[in-house]
């Protein structure tokens, strides 16, 4: 009888426990993406990903895309991930200085032209082990960067370095604001749905940033000066919670590897580059602003005035030794 009961309660426990954990797997799982549902990483990136993967997932495991910010503002993306409030994330990694410093590295001017550059620098330094530590407490999706920035400026173009003189301008980042210091400008942080409100009203005389942003937040309307140089580039994340993809059944994880890493990047990578070209090519038909073309004398004069710019973002890390190396190895690549 006793034996009976434990072999009876022993089986009702098992069997709870695998419901449980069926239950734990089989959940709707939270995308969140700063940028509205319309723009361009929610819709052509986030979305488009959850579309391939949704249909692969067994049955009641889905991802859904939380836009807008609703679940928290741009900086605090990897924090989100990281507590499990969002199961995945879109992230910019300088956004949160000192969390992912080597990943910092694409912004050092002259490394990176295109996605598919940067992409290619860090996908490289990852599989080096380069990247492990600022990456240990997540599942990482996806390592890609946007292109490299133009300036869009708003009442005269930048076709040289000393035409930003003593003007403030929108930063990207912090080490963004030292490379205007090297320019003779000053950084001034904005969040992106306000940069436009703020060119319109002078606070900053202009911005360095990317054509579909341009596009998006209908900049051409206050600044419509572009200046074609590739002054920097963004380092850009899909990262998910590691508890999360953990939990998946082991079909499930096998769907997420598969829609992960090197491949999935350059998938980003290839959609980034394609449509900034795009945006690029409608903004020069319409003839509506002014394109700025360098030559090989303008990129010199830009070259010279950055020149300093490895060595402070080298100087600006934690562990200068490491960073000097993933600096070489960036370089290397970006040769490629």
């Amino acid at each position: 009888m006793i034996k009976t009961l434990l072999k009876a309660t022993t089986v009702a426990l098992a069997l709870g426990l695998s419901f449980a954990a069926s239950m734990a797997e089989a959940r709707e799982m939270r995308v969140s993406s700063f940028e509205p549902a319309q723009g361009f990483y929610s819709s052509k990136v986030l979305q488009a990903w959850i579309d391939e993967v949704n249909p692969k997932l067994s049955k009641g495991a889905s991802f859904k895309l939380y836009p807008g910010s609703i679940l928290g503002a741009p900086p605090a993306q990897a924090e989100l991930v990281k507590a499990g409030v969002a199961d995945v994330a879109l992230v910019v990694p300088t956004y949160t200085p000192g969390l992912f410093p080597m990943s910092g590295v694409v912004e050092v001017p002259g490394l990176v032209a295109t996605s598919a550059q940067g992409t290619a620098i860090l996908n490289a330094l990852d599989e080096d082990g380069a990247l492990s530590a600022e990456y240990a407490d997540y599942k990482v999706i996806a390592l890609f960067t946007t292109p490299g920035y133009r300036f869009f400026m708003t009442d005269a173009a930048a076709a040289t370095p000393a035409d930003l003189n003593g003007l403030k301008l929108r930063t990207p980042s912090k080490f963004g604001s030292t490379l205007f210091d090297l320019l003779g400008a000053s950084g001034v942080s904005i969040p992106a749905p306000q940069v436009y409100e703020n060119l319109e009203r002078g606070v900053v005389s202009g911005a360095v940033w990317v054509m579909d942003a341009y596009r998006t937040f209908r900049l051409n309307e206050v600044a419509p000066y572009i200046t074609t140089a590739r002054f920097i580039s963004s380092p850009m994340a899909v990262l998910m919670n590691k508890r999360t993809y953990e939990g998946l059944s082991e079909a499930d994880k096998a769907v997420l590897d598969e829609m992960s890493g090197r491949a999935t990047a350059e998938w980003i990578a290839s959609v980034v580059d394609q449509t900034d070209a795009e945006v690029e090519a409608a903004f020069r038909a319409a003839g509506e602003v002014t394109f700025v073309e360098l030559d090989e004398a303008g990129h010199a004069a830009w070259d010279a005035a950055l020149a300093e710019a490895p060595a402070k973002w080298v100087a600006e890390q934690a562990d200068p030794a490491a960073a000097e190396a993933v600096l070489t190895r960036a370089r290397e690549v970006s040769a490629r």
